[in-house]
């Protein structure tokens, strides 16, 4: 049979541009206008931050801004989100290309593309789900820390070279004694009026009773959040005017970014072959020497993107394959652009959603005012001070510590926090990208523990009805991870006593018999010894190879002087156990009194028949 499949609807699911901007019009046009320009205050003073995290020239993380903007504006689905330079995705980047060049970082921007576009494509998406969300909050947290700190240098006016989260403390430490007076008094002012000027668009202002005075509050209010939005772009331009004044030729007061290379980025392909120094990498050792970054770096990319997409959907049924489709265009397309690897901003799709913003069009207007940056402003970039750029992406990062959500798992689920704890500190001490595989391995681990511990409600049954039996109900599959233990546990029950079965704390004990006076006097109920063990199927779905050789030596050792009754079994439980257990007996819950009966009288004819031979 053949998938058919309607040209025009997979060009539509591809390209969701040409389904809403059918009915665009002026208002529309004009929130996505207000929000494009809004997140861009954000984004030009971000991406020549996040250049500098990443360990390039400023302009880099301009050439990172445009491109993903408006190829997320064809191909995306939520319009909250803005694709550029992130303070992670940065991060990460310097983890793999440190001690290289650009070229490195452009290939790996396409490299993780095509990754992406790949695992969007044969829809395998579902992996990011195998990355518990424990494992992503102490990733993110710890990235965030780590990022901070690698900040501290420059706010501080120290000059020193540091990767991890330790060297960089040390380096600090070490070189203290050289802290600038001018750079640190600057930093720090910047992170003063950013935690102030942050705080301004969440206030809210009484509304007066005339109606002059209440538009007054309205443009008070909404200025306040304007200023608010637009923090880091205003702490920049006046760092700048102060830098600009303080400037000598000779003894510069500050460090400042330096000349900038001007103009618009030259499209062409992404970089195969590269000379730092005087060596010459060729693809095979640019490959080796970005290593497990090829697959981390799209992995953390797609993650938090199908995250912010998913946190903005507003209960809207969410594509996440298309969404990571996106994310892959917008890093190939990128990378003939010279940029890094990109992904969506949390900080700046929230801006967007607080501006506004109607459909992805938004990034067109983003978009156009990163390329009129490029080209007319970039001079000015000059005497952007470093202590002003490592204020904006500290206070950038702070949000991303999540402490609230250890909480949550201590009232919820406390076995969580062991890959959140887990994940935190490896990530501190190893690096992020080794400390997320550590994650991934812990979760894995946890998983294994609990597939090896299936629930199992074990129970003796004296109901009267039925014959006195022990019943047990698994539920949902059994693995090969939980064969032994099972099977050890039910083959105690044959062998147990019955005052064994009384006190044993995993056997749930119903409708017991009592004897006649026994009542009130603390004496336990009789249990008639039985050799029947019923096992009930309903919510059994899979039985994998290595359990199902593990229950035909179960019956084995129940048949010697007992039978396994199989309950409500479904029909390819049923085709499974057939393949390994010669004549299993199954029946269904309404005729398993009548079945008891026959079973117990078939062996008691067969032991009598014993006993007279």
């Amino acid at each position: 049979m053949m998938l058919k499949v309607q040209p025009r609807q997979l060009v539509g699911r591809v390209f969701p541009i040409l389904n809403w901007s059918k009915s665009y019009n002026t208002e529309t046009g004009v929130g996505d206008l207000i929000a494009g320009i809004t997140v861009a205050l954000t984004l030009v003073p971000q991406s020549i931050a996040y250049a500098s995290l990443a360990g390039f020239e400023p302009q880099y993380g301009l050439y990172a801004s445009f491109a993903g903007s408006f190829v997320y504006a064809v191909m995306g689905t939520c319009p909250q989100i803005n694709i550029g330079p992130t303070a992670l995705l940065s991060l990460l980047t310097f983890t793999y290309t440190n001690g290289t060049n650009p070229d490195f970082a452009i290939l790996l921007c396409f490299i993780g593309g095509i990754i992406q576009l790949i695992a969007g494509i044969v829809q395998l998406g579902f992996l990011v789900e195998f990355v518990s969300l424990p494992v992503v909050s102490g990733f993110t947290s710890a990235a965030a820390i780590t990022i901070a700190s690698s900040q501290i240098k420059g706010l501080f006016g120290l000059k020193f070279s540091a990767e991890t989260f330790i060297s960089t403390w040390g380096g600090v430490f070490h070189h203290i004694g050289q802290t600038r007076l001018e750079d640190t008094l600057l930093g720090l002012s910047c992170c003063i009026v950013l935690m102030g000027m942050k705080a301004l668009k969440d206030v809210q202002l009484k509304d007066s009773q005339d109606e002059k005075g209440r538009r007054n509050t309205v443009i008070l209010q909404r200025s306040f959040w304007f200023a608010g939005v637009s923090r880091n772009a205003v702490v920049v331009v006046l760092a700048s005017i102060i830098a600009y004044f303080v400037h000598q030729d000779k003894d510069d007061p500050l460090i400042l970014t330096g000349d900038i290379t001007p103009g618009l980025p030259t499209p062409k392909p992404p970089p195969f072959q590269t000379t730092v120094g005087n060596t010459t990498y060729y693809a095979g050792e640019m490959f080796a020497h970005l290593g497990s970054g090829l697959l981390v770096v799209p992995l953390v990319g797609v993650i938090s993107n199908v995250a912010i997409a998913k946190a903005f959907s507003k209960g809207r049924t969410l594509d996440a394959t298309q969404e990571i489709v996106a994310l892959g265009a917008c890093n190939i397309v990128g990378a003939f652009f010279h940029s890094f690897p990109v992904n969506g901003s949390f900080t700046r799709s929230a801006v967007s959603d607080a501006s506004g913003v109607r459909t992805p069009a938004a990034g067109f207007y983003t978009g156009i005012i990163v390329l009129l940056t490029l080209g007319l402003l970039t001079p000015y970039f000059y005497f952007i001070p470093r202590a002003a750029l490592a204020a904006v992406i500290v206070c950038a990062v702070l949000h991303m510590v999540d402490i609230a959500i250890i909480k949550r798992l201590w009232n919820t689920s406390r076995l969580d926090l062991i890959p959140l704890v887990g994940t935190f500190l490896c990530c501190l001490v190893l690096g992020v990208e080794i400390g997320l595989g550590c994650g991934v391995a812990i979760d894995i681990l946890l998983l294994l523990y609990y597939q090896s511990r299936p629930p199992l409600e074990v129970t003796y049954v004296d109901d009267g009805i039925h014959l006195p039996h022990h019943s047990v109900r698994p539920i949902g599959g059994l693995h090969f991870a939980s064969a032994e233990k099972v099977r050890s546990r039910l083959t105690s029950l044959k062998s147990s006593k019955p005052s064994d079965t009384i006190n044993s704390p995993d056997v749930r004990i119903e409708n017991m018999t009592v004897p006649n006076g026994a009542v009130g006097n603390g004496a336990i109920p009789q249990i008639v010894n039985t050799n029947v063990l019923v096992m009930h199927c309903a919510s059994l779905y899979r039985l994998d190879y290595t359990f199902l050789q593990s229950l035909k030596m179960l019956v084995q050792e129940w048949s010697q002087s007992g039978r396994v009754v199989w309950c409500d079994a479904n029909t390819v439980i049923k085709e499974q156990l057939k393949s390994v257990i010669q004549d299993p007996l199954f029946c269904d819950t309404d005729d398993l009194a009548v079945f008891l009966v026959e079973i117990t009288t078939s062996t008691q004819t067969v032991n009598s028949s014993d006993t007279r031979l």
